[in-house]
């Protein structure tokens, strides 16, 4: 075996001592045996000649400057590999750059010594196979030297794991000597992609081009073609497409892709399961969007009538137009692919010129599609007649609700259309009855709120309200304290405007005050219903808040929500709004105070260590601060390249304790209850989501964005 010479390899930072301290973490890592370390200089960036650069950033470096001088460095020099080392505390900043870094890849600190070292190695080991497969170009006579040899001359696996990795090989049927690898555990993900990459002389899929990939390039591989051969196409420039596959070495793929889509085909290599996870994404929008296109090309000639005469069409009309097969299909596939998509909201919006459909999805609106902007008052209408509304009306604001079943799914949809300027905006609220029957035991509840909650469900009577602003969360936590308590022993009843799902066991009363069935009114006949447990959608006045305080005087347990930005201030909201101390504090149990956060994907979730700055300003132990580890997405093909899939929840609960209750009764101000209830162990919600951060749930942005400090 021949003795490889270490790949010349330059350190380049802006400042000595971070330039000294990597090179420390280097000599732990022992890269001296595949390495041969120079310092160099940002400034002569052009210049710089070497196998293998690392770019060391640090907080407090220009951001700016360093990616200009990265691009300098693969650009201008045409550095073979380019890594970017992130130190401790410069994660976030480097971030929000990362798609402009003109780099191989970006690694973040602190990394192990041993981690370090291997993934360095890989690089090494990658860039050796590209060099081998170059001077074989050049020198017919040379055989092709095996992907096994090559890994065993560079010191990735021994001879002993090659054997044992073409044994398993010959036992198992179609398996790659790299899958082998894998399964044994001699070799990672990581390092198979690399290897391969470079013996096959392709690039990498990187997770920004899966993510980002355009519709109209993807549809060019039909679909039947893209899951028999797990190929995607992600990008295409002029005559030429970037195709990620599992294989860049079967020709007979390439021809075919060649001749379907008459463009030459550039092959990068992808892992199965981001081509798997990108092909049912994208697949699956190309489909609705075909749809959509399909059924307004059908409908073109018949919807423009409609538009002209719009103003003067009747009921019989609108009707007819909402019952239009092609308008009927359209709705459909939008519910559908809202439940699909796991959106909260669905939002058909009128604009000038065009029409706007989005979904709520963890919080966030998306665009997903714009249908043709004549075909927007048959879409309304057929949305109005599904939820039983008033068609011909479309001066006022309406709401209803529909129930449509997808599958063995039924989900209730709650309609509000509200008159615009240039027509009328519908939302789809969908109340999906798996989110309302979660169990209080994943809503995100630490171990000792979780405690705290089912002892305050359990009492015989009093009062737990829940607050929050609109989307927080509220309603799923009360249902789902309802799930917890519901029991064929007890008569349990809600009020709310309007039921928003339909719970068995439970009997639901819905608000209408066109007719005069208020929350006051409702309240006073449930009185003669015999409850034991009321929940009440939403306190707003002083007649609804007179009732509920005196039904948890008088034995039952009342559930509600209430609007205030925390716990502390829902005490002065009932006084403002005329409850008298002396009531409120008899009837108060506990207060709830919550918001929504994104959870990090737990796909691309890395750790890095924050400022000290940051650690400050979050008042976290400063002595601590070299252990203190936060962490983000860096974005991936599972969660479309954000960083975040799905929501968590943040509890701020101020249980109603003596103390507190003496508070309540001197007419306290909120700082002085919330003093006593910190003194007494309660979490502010900037804590409870600290916390959080701490787990490594979510991010500090999302809790700082969600909760405020006083």
């Amino acid at each position: 075996m021949e003795n490889l010479a270490p790949l010349k390899t330059t350190l380049l930072a802006y400042r000595k001592e971070s330039l000294q301290q990597f090179a420390q973490l280097l000599k732990a890592a022992d890269v001296g045996q595949f390495l041969q370390l120079f310092a160099g200089n940002f400034g002569h960036a052009d210049k710089l000649q070497c196998e293998m650069a690392l770019a060391i950033f640090s907080p407090g470096d220009s951001l700016e400057a360093f990616v200009h001088d990265v691009a300098t460095l693969k650009l201008i020099a045409k550095v073979p590999c380019l890594l970017a080392v992130v130190n401790e505390g410069g994660m976030a900043q480097v971030a929000e750059a990362k798609t402009e870094l003109a780099v191989d890849d970006i690694l973040y600190l602190p990394l192990p010594p041993q981690e370090l070292g291997k993934i360095l190695k890989t690089y090494v080991a990658s860039l050796r196979i590209e060099y081998k497969k170059k001077s074989q170009r050049m020198d017919f006579t040379k055989k092709a030297q095996a992907l096994g040899a090559i890994l065993v001359e560079n010191g990735i696996i021994t001879s002993v794991q090659l054997k044992k990795a073409l044994d398993f090989q010959k036992e198992t049927t179609n398996l790659r000597l790299g899958d082998a690898l894998v399964s044994l555990g001699f070799i990672d993900e990581f390092q198979k992609t690399h290897f391969l990459a470079s013996q096959l002389g392709v690039p990498v899929a990187t997770p920004k081009q899966f993510a980002s990939a355009d519709l109209n390039v993807v549809a060019l591989i039909p679909e039947r073609v893209a899951r028999e051969y797990h190929c995607i196409a992600l990008e295409k420039q002029e005559d030429e497409l970037t195709v990620a596959m599992l294989d860049t070495s079967n020709l007979r793929l390439l021809d075919n892709l060649r001749d379907q889509t008459d463009l030459r085909i550039t092959p990068i290599l992808g892992t199965l399961e981001d081509i798997s996870v990108s092909i049912d994404r994208y697949y699956r929008d190309i489909a609705s969007h075909r749809s959509a296109s399909d059924l307004m090309a059908d409908l073109a000639t018949e919807v423009q009538y409609i538009k002209k005469v719009e103003e003067e069409m009747g009921v019989e009309e609108a009707a007819s137009a909402g019952a239009e097969l092609g308008i009927i299909k359209l709705v459909n596939m939008l519910i559908a692919n809202a439940v699909r998509d796991r959106a909260s909201d669905i939002h058909i919006e009128p604009m000038e010129k065009e029409l706007s459909v989005r979904y709520r999805i963890d919080g966030e609106l998306r665009r997903v599609m714009s249908p043709p902007r004549h075909s927007h008052q048959a879409i309304v209408t057929r949305i109005k007649i599904l939820s039983d509304l008033n068609i011909a009306e479309r001066r006022l604001p309406q709401d209803g609700r529909m129930v449509v079943k997808i599958g063995l799914k039924e989900v209730d949809v709650r309609v509000s259309i509200l008159p615009t300027i240039f027509g009328e905006k519908c939302v789809l609220r969908i109340l999906d009855k798996e989110a309302y029957e979660k169990s209080m035991y994943n809503l995100g509840f630490t171990d000792h709120e979780l405690k705290i909650f089912r002892e305050n469900i359990g009492k015989p009577h009093g009062m737990i309200v829940v607050t929050g602003p609109t989307g927080s969360g509220k309603s799923t936590t009360l249902y789902s304290a309802l799930q917890q308590i519901k029991d064929v022993t007890s008569n349990i009843i809600t009020v709310e405007d309007p039921v928003e799902y339909h719970m068995e066991g439970v009997t639901q009363v819905h608000v209408n005050a066109a007719i005069g069935m208020s929350f006051a009114n409702a309240l006073r006949s449930i009185l003669r219903q015999d409850p034991d447990t009321i929940l009440i959608g939403e306190i707003r006045d002083n007649e609804t808040a007179d009732i509920a305080v005196k039904m948890a005087l008088t034995g039952h347990m009342v559930f509600s929500s209430l609007h205030t930005n925390d716990a502390s201030s829902a005490v002065a909201r009932f006084v403002d709004i005329g409850i008298p101390p002396l009531l409120l504090a008899s009837s108060l149990n506990l207060v709830v105070a919550q918001r929504l956060v994104r959870k990090i994907c737990t796909r691309c979730k890395v750790p890095y260590t924050p400022s000290m700055e940051m650690i400050e300003q979050l008042h976290l132990p400063v002595e601590d601060a070299a252990s203190v580890k936060f962490h983000m997405g860096e974005g991936c093909v599972t969660c479309n390249g954000v960083g975040y899939q799905g929501r968590i929840g943040i509890f701020e609960m101020l249980n109603a304790t003596r103390e507190i209750k003496k508070l309540i009764l001197k007419n306290a101000s909120t700082m002085d209850i919330q003093a006593c209830a910190e003194r007494e162990g309660m979490k502010t919600l900037r804590q409870a989501g600290i916390e959080l951060v701490l787990r490594g749930d979510t991010t500090i942005e999302q809790v700082l964005a969600a909760t405020t400090e006083l």
